[in-house]
């Protein structure tokens, strides 16, 4: 076992050790909303502790970083924190979680990091952190954190106040040929439902009156239990006070005839589903080793159309993946105006070692892949468009609301999720049953909205 103490550079008179001054701590988040839930968490421990939480890179006692692997790219950009954290200051404790360094923690050992865990048990870098700055030996890396096996407790209050996250499940049992998620993340293991209530209950009592229940298999919650997803919201809709529920992004054969139907009859889910989908050809869904079929995946959509009016979507999509010919190309990009998905969020395939995608022939080159995203995002653009003309002059069901003010206008996101702004001589009302659309900007993505 590798044991680290910061007393090696005490030693050397790089550091030394002052035990009255309040510490410091910048928390470094890259990668997705579960890591920025569990960041959240982690900051508002270090603060029960007394320390000072500084914007990342100012000049801290500590840094921690949060990372992302599901690119290489994030990769990229999580061993550039770890580096701009030891520069900023080069005595203090740097360290580093997360899902890069569940897959390299040697690697981010070697670039500056003084401790590293991975996934799980990700709440003890707090005790690690004031350990090495008491001086304390502890594990340069954790390996037990490496092999996460259950859901860790944690809870999070973010710094808006109207809406908040709620982390109810961790892990992938999927086996998609593109992703390294399985690996960083281990198996699925989900809250229990008494605390993701009590979680709920509490986030109500302090003010916020959205939440976001995200996962990294959200729809997966509950697996192996007769308690599933469907059975939590149902639960969520008798907690007093709460306005609105969102979920992360779903799976698309979660969503079944049955699921849908309860879902229909429940008030505080928002008529706004992000879809795991990655592509619209059936041909690439089958090389990628999803399990669906794009013509399912239009049968599900516009079953849950017919089911819940007004409904919009939104989904990730992959391009350039391997063996992706020009005619599977064009095949996902007219799936996303046959769906009318309403906000796309599109990639580049990025090989990840370790992957069945790797193995695979007909890769596409670099340029031809910039090439196919700026085209599915055009693709993309003007669908949206579409979708939105259809919403101007109407008043949204649930109104909206808004996160921030800014020069007298308030920014936020309709029922539908559709991004709004209007005129507001002040941030007294996050939330408002009333608002009509008047005008979509294609340049800012922003709708125009009047308080009614």
């Amino acid at each position: 076992m590798l044991l680290y103490s910061i007393k090696e550079r005490v030693r050397k008179g790089s550091i030394g050790l002052e035990t009255k001054k309040t510490r410091s701590v910048a928390v470094c988040t890259l990668g997705c909303r579960v890591n920025l839930y569990e960041s959240e968490a982690v900051s508002d421990c270090f603060a029960k502790r007394g320390f000072e939480i500084r914007p990342f890179p100012e000049k801290s006692d500590a840094y921690v970083i949060n990372t992302c692997g599901v690119t290489s790219e994030s990769e990229r950009k999580s061993r550039q924190m770890i580096r701009r954290a030891r520069s900023a200051n080069p005595s203090a404790v740097v360290a580093v979680m997360g899902c890069a360094s569940q897959l390299r923690p040697e690697e981010c050992a070697r670039i500056g990091a003084d401790t590293v865990l991975g996934t799980g048990k990700k709440m003890t870098v707090v005790d690690k952190v004031c350990a090495l700055l008491d001086g304390e030996k502890v594990e340069r890396i954790d390996r037990e954190s490496l092999e996460p096996k259950e859901f860790e407790k944690m809870s999070a209050v973010t710094q808006e106040r109207a809406r908040a996250f709620v982390k109810i499940e961790d892990g992938c049992d999927s086996a998609c040929a593109y992703c390294c998620i399985p690996k960083a993340r281990g198996r699925v293991r989900s809250k229990s439902p008494e605390d993701v209530v009590a979680e709920v209950r509490s986030l109500v009592a302090n003010g916020f009156s959205e939440v976001v229940l995200t996962g990294v298999e959200t729809a997966a919650y509950g697996k192996g239990t007769p308690y599933g997803l469907i059975d939590l919201l149902e639960t969520l809709e008798g907690v007093e006070g709460l306005r609105r529920i969102r979920m992360g992004s779903l799976e698309p054969q979660w969503l079944k005839a049955d699921v849908v139907d309860r879902l229909a009859v429940l008030s505080k889910p928002m008529p706004h589903y992000h879809l795991s989908l990655q592509s619209g050809c059936t041909r690439t869904l089958n090389r990628m080793k999803r399990r669906y079929t794009a013509e399912r995946a239009l049968e599900i959509i516009g079953y849950m159309r017919e089911k819940l009016p007004g409904v919009t979507f939104g989904s990730d999509f992959i391009v350039g993946f391997p063996g992706e010919t020009e005619e599977d190309f064009c095949a996902s990009a007219a799936f996303v105006e046959k769906a009318g998905i309403l906000n796309c969020h599109v990639f580049a395939y990025s090989e990840r070692e370790g992957t069945d995608a790797v193995l695979l022939d007909g890769k596409v080159d670099e340029h031809e892949k910039k090439l196919r995203s700026a085209r599915f995002r055009s693709v993309c653009d003007a669908t949206k468009a579409k979708i939105i003309s259809g919403f101007i002059e109407r008043e949204m069901p649930v109104g909206a609301l808004f996160e921030t003010y800014k020069d007298g206008y308030v920014y936020g996101h309709t029922d539908a999720f559709i991004e709004v702004r209007a005129r507001a001589d002040e941030f007294a009302r996050p939330f408002v049953t009333k608002i009509k659309l008047a005008k979509y900007d294609k340049d800012t993505q922003i709708t125009e909205g009047v308080i009614l």
